[in-house]
Formats: structure tokens, C-alpha cells, sequence
């Protein structure tokens, strides 16, 4: 045990992070990099098993506030130069550096189990989900916390498809935040909450590479974006883009527009993260269509939740 709270043991895992280590950890089914080690290497093999066992305890302590959160077999892999040919076997590798607990130990693949389970539409939706619920716990925003999660149960007891399910928190948590804590908290969360998911590198247009990102996951159907370039009308110098989504993807009514997992993907694609971004000008299409504006203006806010008026 490395620590009780989730901040506790990304701690750990960050000490034993190395910027240049050659080992990194991996999950031995999937190939991906779950949260709290994607994007971080290990100077040896004992640290990267060690971040192993850390990251099957965060997402148990995750599993507290989201029971669907995928299951993932983490274990520590080398990184082999590229051009030094294959000298080991895969068991090599990967499989013989495992140190945490035996399979058995594990729950059994349910071989019935919708694939889309683990689509990379619901791991994105669990990582933000996890993300934000770091946040809230590191700031002690316990009340927040409680709500979306009483929320949250009540609205899962009446969803009979259990992959829409993460869809669902992800709504629920954008609603809660919007009801229990201020503009100003709301954007601090969500900042710390980009800044915990796994790393990308800044895009030129945050706005674009996260639109085409999000509408890969099918998280939107189609969608539109026009960078309108510099506004000086109002004397801010805001950058300005025109955005409509097709089939968003998080049901939720004309009124209200949870915008939360497109800001917490643009936050973690900007250059700077505390650069002002805001959402201002929605306007609901109809069956999960949408219109809205985004501003690099800091009296601007509604990246978690805003409203919007029906055309």
C-alpha cells in the first residue's frame, strides 16, 4: 500500500518516474497505457513493476466512485532500441517482468462481454471520469464529490445499457459541478483534471485537434469548426472559433449543453493550460446537435456545462 487517496499514489508513481528511463508500463491484453502511467517511463525494471502495483491500486480506489471503470493487467515492459532486432521473446519483454498479484487473483474474462466495453470511446469517458474525481478529491470538494455520485446511482439504476453508463457519469458530473461549485473553482478542477489524463502534445489549434480526436471516438457524429482569427472588437484580442457538433454523443436537454469532456480534451491539448478558454453563444439544433463559440477569453467559462438557447 502506497497510500489512501488517489493523489497519494500518483505521488508515488511520480517519484519513481524517470524522463529518460527505458522501461514503461503497459496493460499485457490490450497493449494500451492506462491512467495514472500513460506517458511515463522507468528508470528500471523493479520501478516500472513497482508503478505496476500502483496503478492496479489507483484504479481499485477508482472503482469506489465509478464500479464500470475497465479492468486493465498492467505490467512492466522494456523499450527496445529500434534497430537492435528482437533478442528476447515478448515473455521476455513483458510477461516475465510481472511482480503483481497472480491471475487468479484477477476477475475472469467474461467471454459474453460487449467488445464495445472497451472501445476507445468508454476509456476516454472513465479516464476524464477519473480525472475529475482526482480533482475534486485533491481540492476537497467532498460535497460535489457525494452529489454526482447519488446522482449518478439513481440515474444508473434506470439505464438498462450498461455501455452507455460512463456516458452518463460524464453528464451527471458536468450538471453537479455546474450546481455546486463557482466559475472559477469549476475551471480550476477541470485545468487539474487535463493535466492528469494522459499527456499529448500541444496542437497549433487545440480547438481542431480535439474536435477530430473526439470525432474519432464517436463521441460526436460529424462536426464543423472555422477559426475566426483575432477579435478586436471588444478590445480583449480573443481568438474566436465557430464550432457545430452533429450527434453528440451525451444525451441531455435543449437547454443544457454538457460540455465537459470536449473542454477537459481541449484544456490537455493547449499549450499553456492556464491560457483562457471559454464557451459563449450555444444554440441547440435538435437531436444532439449543437452551435456554439469558443473564445480565448477570460470572462468567458462554460467548458464544463453551459446553456444554450433552441433555434
Amino acid at each position: 500500500m502506497v497510500g489512501t487517496t488517489l493523489r497519494e499514489i500518483r505521488q508515488h508513481i511520480e517519484r519513481l518516474a524517470s524522463d529518460d528511463g527505458e522501461y514503461y508500463v503497459v496493460c499485457a491484453r490490450s497493449g494500451e497505457r492506462p491512467v495514472p502511467v500513460a506517458g511515463q517511463r522507468f528508470a528500471t525494471r523493479a520501478d516500472a513493476a513497482d508503478a505496476a502495483q500502483a496503478t492496479e491500486q489507483y484504479r481499485a480506489a477508482l472503482r469506489r466512485y465509478d464500479p464500470q471503470l475497465p479492468f486493465y493487467d498492467p505490467v512492466a515492459c522494456q523499450e527496445r532500441p529500434v534497430d537492435a532486432g528482437r533478442t528476447e521473446s515478448d515473455e521476455d519483454q513483458c510477461g516475465a517482468a510481472r511482480t503483481i498479484a497472480d491471475d487468479e487473483d484477477r476477475p475472469a474474462a467474461d467471454p459474453d462481454r460487449n467488445p464495445w466495453d472497451d472501445s476507445p470511446l468508454i476509456s476516454f469517458c472513465h479516464d476524464v471520469s477519473g480525472a475529475v474525481f482526482e480533482s475534486l478529491s485533491a481540492r476537497d470538494h467532498a460535497a460535489a464529490e457525494r452529489a454526482i455520485m447519488e446522482t449518478y446511482l439513481a440515474a444508473a439504476e434506470a439505464t438498462t445499457d450498461r455501455n452507455t453508463l460512463c456516458l452518463v457519469l460524464l453528464e451527471t458530473m458536468a450538471s453537479e459541478l455546474e450546481a455546486h461549485l463557482e466559475a472559477a473553482e469549476r475551471m480550476q478542477v477541470l485545468r487539474a483534471a487535463a493535466a492528469n489524463l494522459s499527456p499529448v502534445e500541444p496542437a497549433d489549434d487545440p480547438v481542431e485537434a480535439s474536435l477530430a480526436f473526439l470525432d474519432s471516438l464517436s463521441l460526436v457524429r460529424e462536426y464543423g469548426v472555422t477559426r475566426d482569427g483575432i477579435d478586436e472588437t471588444d478590445g480583449t484580442g480573443s481568438d474566436v472559433w465557430t464550432v457545430s457538433l452533429r450527434g453528440y454523443a451525451i444525451e441531455c436537454g435543449e437547454s443544457r449543453f454538457p460540455t465537459l469532456p470536449i473542454g477537459i480534451d481541449i484544456l490537455r491539448r493547449s499549450a499553456t493550460s492556464s491560457d483562457p478558454l471559454g464557451v459563449t453563444d450555444v444554440t441547440a439544433l435538435g437531436d444532439g446537435d449543437w452551435q456554439f463559440v469558443l473564445r480565448s477569453d477570460a470572462a468567458a467559462s462554460g467548458l464544463v456545462c453551459t446553456r444554450g438557447e433552441s433555434r
